[in-house]
This record gives C-alpha cells, structure tokens and sequence, in this order.
C-alpha cells in the first residue's frame, strides 16, 4: 500500500494509506467499575483489550458522522445511528453530557479521519493506555477532547457502556481458545513469507465500532481498533480479520520490493497494490492454519469485484500462490506480478 515515511495505517476493508502517529504518554489512575476488562495478553502476539475510553470515543465519532449523513451507506454507521434503545431513560444530566460530546464531535472531528489524522491517531493510541483512569487527566488527551469525553462518560457508562464492554468480552472469549492453539504458527508462518519478524506484542483494542469499515490499524507502535460487533469479523473472521490488520505491522519490505519490481518493469505503481496481497495471503493463512473449508474474507464479501482487486487476483493466483506454496521466490513472484500489470 502507499508509504509515507515509516507508519502506515489501514481499514480492513478498505484501500488506504498511512499518517504518522505520535509518541503517548501511558496513564493509570484510579480503578474503573467492574465492567472494565483488563488488558488480555496472548503473548508474544496480540494485547486484546476492551477501553472505556477508546470504545466511548469510536462511538461518538461514528454517532456523530451518522447523524451528519456520512457514510450513511455503511451498516457500521446505520447500527451506530439505531443503537440508541434506552437513551429516553437517562436523565437530563446525562443526556446532556452525551449531546454536548456528540456536538464536539461534529464540529471537530467527525469529518476529519480516524486513519489519516495524526491527531486522531495519536488521542486514539493515549485513550488505549487509559484504561483503569475515571478520569483522563494526566493522560495526554487533548484537553477540548478530554473534557467532552468525560462529558460523555455518565451516560456512555450507564446505556452503553455494559452492552458493548458484553460484546467485546464475547469477542475475546471466542477467539482466545483459537489463538492459544492456532497464533503461534500462523505468526511464524506469515512473518517468513514477509521476510520479517513478528513484532513483540501488537496492542489491540477490541470496540463495538471502528470506523465504518470495523478495523483499523497504525505502525511504529503496532495498533489494531477492531469492531467486535461487525459481522465481518465473526467467526473464523476474526482470527482472519486479526492477522490481516498485523500484517499492515509486517509489510514494509514487501511494499519495498514489489515497488522495485514495478520500476524494473517499467510500470506504473497502482494504488495500493499490497492490500489485494494482504487480503489473499490472511485468507491463506486461516485456511493452511485453522481451516482448509475457510472461504477467506476478499471471496465471501466480494472484494474481488472491485476493478483493481480482479486485475490483480489473477497475477496472485498465478505467481503470489506459487511463492506461498514454496515453489516459486519472492524476487520472482513479485517480479511476476509487476510484469504482469
């Protein structure tokens, strides 16, 4: 995909690039209620977690962008707008401390982008390291944000709140038994055929929304927001969903040499020409890993309808499968697919 100097940032099931992403600071302050979850740990692979902060601030900002029509198409965004049941029986407080947040949002925020702004990036990475704090002081948090997030807080954490933390819960809970058993060698396997190493652990924030496209993930450090409530990431397509977003952490080198491969081609370098690769090679690995049945998630949503997706299937079936299947090198798969362009 397009590289902008050392991070990249992508959506799941979407095509884009990448922003720089801003040094935190970490915060710990007093215990949040019973119903904030911990960090899980799948060491040395995936940090799950499910953030009060994180989760009230991807739902404000995909409740504010629904409300202003956008996205409007995307089911992520219609199931944001709908999931108001109960919203009648807080009181005028709270209601009011939502509205005023859900306004911020709008006027600041809403039309500006989860993936491409650095400062959303970085608030996002600072409200993942909140977790166990009533309050954001001392967080780091933009003070303006802080403020309406804390506006927010009573009634997120009265209607909302328990809903999604249960979700997210579930969300782990399902998936964890397969990582223990499946990660392991799914992370060898990919690291080798991106000619790199797995990163030491990728903190991954699990909400019940993520963007319209239900995940998101920045580089340098390694980041993952994943919705536990889009039905694209059920199933065996979580675990496919989660090895996708960590290859965003593995695919510098490649993105360099399938770069130098359309130089020597002679070709001109498409838009975002790894992701078609990302999205094969996750597929791949939960179906040589998991399952052989596994109808990867790029056939079942039909990704590969998209006009530079089906110019690029058949060049990976042809020269990408052969490189995965060890009878074929990367120099000449790569060389391949740009040849072939």
């Amino acid at each position: 995909m397009p590289r902008h100097f050392l991070v990249r940032l992508t959506a799941f099931a979407a095509c884009v690039a990448c922003v720089a992403c801003v040094a935190c600071v970490a915060c710990a302050r007093a215990p949040m209620p019973a119903t904030s979850t911990a960090a899980l740990r799948v060491a040395p692979l995936f940090e799950l977690q499910s953030n009060f902060w994180v989760n009230l601030h991807q739902f404000l900002y995909m409740t504010a962008r629904a409300r202003q029509g956008l996205d409007a198409a995307r089911p992520s965004t219609r199931d944001a707008l709908a999931d108001t049941n109960g919203y009648r029986a807080l009181t005028p407080g709270q209601r009011a401390g939502f509205e005023s947040a859900v306004a911020y949002y709008a006027a600041s925020l809403s039309k500006r982008s989860l993936l491409f702004d650095s400062t959303l990036v970085a608030q996002n990475w600072r409200l993942s390291h909140a977790t166990n704090a009533l309050s954001l002081r001392g967080s780091g948090v933009d003070g303006a944000l802080a403020a309406e997030l804390e506006r927010a807080a009573p009634a997120y954490r009265v209607l909302w709140w328990p809903r999604h933390d249960a979700a997210n819960r579930r969300w782990i809970a399902n998936l964890l038994p397969l990582l223990d058993s499946r990660a392991d060698s799914a992370a060898r396997w990919q690291a080798a055929r991106y000619s790199t190493r797995w990163p030491a652990s990728i903190r991954t924030d699990v909400t019940a929304y993520a963007d319209w496209a239900g995940g998101y993930t920045i580089t340098e450090p390694g980041h993952i927001t994943i919705s536990s409530t889009n039905a694209g990431n059920a199933g065996l397509y979580a675990f496919e969903t989660l090895f996708h977003e960590a290859s965003h952490t593995l695919d510098a080198a490649l993105a360099d040499s399938l770069q130098a491969a359309f130089r020597a081609a002679g070709k001109r370098w498409p838009r975002d020409p790894t992701h078609p690769i990302i999205f094969y090679t996750a597929g791949e690995i939960t179906r040589r890993v998991v399952s052989p049945d596994h109808v990867p998630y790029a056939e079942q949503y039909g990704l590969w309808k998209n006009p530079d997706y089906a110019r690029m299937r058949p060049l990976l079936e042809k020269f990408w499968q052969p490189y995965l299947d060890g009878t074929l090198s990367l120099h000449d798969a790569l060389y391949g697919i740009a040849a072939g362009w």
